[in-house]
């Protein structure tokens, strides 16, 4: 897919997106959440380039500020609010680890976003990983998402403002903890295509399978369902047109979709269930 068609397809996406969200939210508070979590991912964004040199924007996309493309703190927003909204249907009173859950969901659907992105010449890395991406990576818009989910948790009557400062902050606090703490040591290199799909698999039927457990019967609503499915099948056209033949990327995106279908499967099973009640309960007494 040709970069200025991918760039034209984001902003459709960010606008179909913050509409479907608009249907089951209050428009003014999706609008400021929107607004401060942007602002707050390109400051983040900006300063994990500069200071940290480990990866780049390639040189077609327009619309750059410093050393940023624009659409790309307009994107991960849409990323941290599908993320709330799925930990809270699935996780409703998880209570002081929810940033974590965030967080945790936020990282695994970058591993999707980063391997396709990669592979399509959208960003390079400094060295290699998992299919192309270091694992740190991966993981940094996940601190971010924790950073901020923290901040828009409180209850404070300036806790946008106060993202603005926390997300980053959090961020780059945990990049360089994990960095000294882990990966500047261990985890790194080329793990080879299939290594690295091995390990998505098996990770992601571990979470398909805590999801089932600790869900206690939550499931995805469909209100968060639809959202994430415009952003996804924009990355599924993506993989389409750039890397058809590459199995070891689709096997990755399966496994991405694992834990996913498994919350759909719940939500099946739930209101199968309830109708079930519902029609024991209504049926004529013999």
């Amino acid at each position: 897919m040709p970069l200025p068609v991918f760039e034209i397809a984001c902003v459709a996406v960010v606008v179909l997106t913050l509409a479907a969200m608009a249907r089951t939210r209050a428009p003014r508070d999706l609008v400021l959440d929107y607004a401060a979590l942007a602002a707050a991912a390109f400051a983040g964004e900006d300063s994990c380039v500069a200071l940290y040199r480990f990866y780049a924007y390639a040189d077609g996309w327009h619309a750059r500020l410093h050393h940023v493309p624009l659409l790309v703190p307009l994107i991960w927003p849409l990323v941290i609010l599908s993320a709330r909204g799925v930990t809270g249907s699935l996780w409703p009173a998880v209570g002081r680890l929810r940033p974590l859950l965030v967080g945790a969901v936020v990282a695994f659907d970058a591993s999707l976003v980063e391997v396709v992105a990669v592979r399509s010449g959208l960003w390079s890395w400094a060295e290699p990983g998992h299919l192309g991406v270091p694992l740190i990576g991966i993981l940094g818009w996940g601190y971010f998402a924790a950073g901020a989910d923290w901040a828009l948790s409180r209850g404070w009557r300036l806790r946008r403002a106060a993202l603005l400062v926390v997300a980053p902050a959090v961020a780059h606090a945990l990049i360089l903890a994990s960095w000294w703490g882990l990966f500047r040591w261990t985890l790194r290199g080329d793990f080879g295509a299939w290594s690295s799909v091995g390990m998505a698999l098996v990770g992601a039927a571990a979470l398909a399978s805590v999801v089932v457990a600790r869900a206690r019967g939550h499931a995805i609503a469909p209100s968060v369902a639809g959202p994430r499915m415009i952003a996804a099948a924009l990355f599924f056209a993506l993989l389409l047109t750039t890397a058809p033949e590459s199995a070891p990327l689709w096997a990755h995106v399966a496994s991405v979709a694992v834990p996913y279908l498994a919350a759909t499967s719940l939500r099946e099973r739930r209101s199968t269930t309830a109708a079930l009640r519902e029609r024991r309960s209504t049926a004529a007494p013999l």
